[in-house]
């Protein structure tokens, strides 16, 4: 299993590939806040675990198991994201948030977070009104005004 250093740098790469369409040393200590130094030894210990093919001087590609590896990882990562910007937390704060809390679930948290995610992305916009309610909430501090009224007439 890979750590949670080790997954933060193959989510880093994954996503490079994936925006750049490669992956360099300095590229991924700019997008992770580290020394390139850092970069090459974790790129050695990645390439020696099996998770990416590495040249130096030549960037680095990731093999099966490492694009597999970095794939959970990010969607989780997303996912978390999503989660927190339904709740209201700016795109900004979701992500840095995300990163924090990604490695620290238990597979049945991921696995459900994943099916509310998906849920909510298929939700039929009429029948996902209570998202609406919950955005007006948040805004105000209230129930929005029509929700109030049934509630007040005893409807709920």
């Amino acid at each position: 299993m890979a750590t949670q250093s080790l997954e933060d740098y193959l989510e880093a790469i994954y996503n490079s590939l994936n925006r750049r369409g490669h992956a360099k040393t300095n590229e991924i200590a700019s997008d992770l806040g580290v020394k390139a130094p850092s970069v090459t030894e974790m790129f050695d210990k990645l390439r020696k675990e099996g998770f990416i093919n590495y040249k130096k001087y030549e960037g680095v590609t990731l093999t099966e198991r490492g694009r597999e590896v970095a794939k959970d990882v990010s969607e989780v990562h997303e996912n978390i994201k999503k989660f927190l910007e339904l709740l209201q937390v700016s795109p900004k704060q979701a992500d840095k948030d995300a990163c924090k809390v990604e490695h620290s679930l238990s597979e049945e948290s991921i696995d459900q977070l994943n099916k509310f995610i998906d849920f909510v992305e298929r939700c039929p916009e009429e029948e996902a009104r209570w998202l609406k309610h919950f955005d007006y909430f948040s805004a105000h501090g209230e129930l929005p005004p029509a929700h109030r009224d049934k509630r007040d007439e005893g409807e709920e």
